[in-house]
């Protein structure tokens, strides 16, 4: 019987990028003085959750490469 992993981490995750994305909309409408600030600001925070996500990816498939080329050395 497979049992599910929860993992809601994903989840949380996209829920506070949401509300963080919709509080910078929100100030820079109503600070439209600051306009650019904020954007500047929400893309800063946009681009490290990307430059993390493309780093964990690297560091994944590494690993499974060392994984595949561990299987290989053990079926020989």
């Amino acid at each position: 019987m497979k049992t599910k992993i929860k993992d809601h981490k994903l989840a949380i995750f996209f829920a506070l990028y949401s509300v963080f994305t919709i509080i910078c909309g929100c100030l820079s409408w109503m600070f439209s003085k600051q306009r650019i600030l904020m954007f500047q600001m929400w893309y800063q925070v946009t681009a490290v959750i990307w430059f993390i996500l493309a780093v964990t990816v690297i560091i994944l498939l590494t690993r499974l490469l060392r994984l595949k080329n561990e299987i290989k050395h053990w079926k020989e």
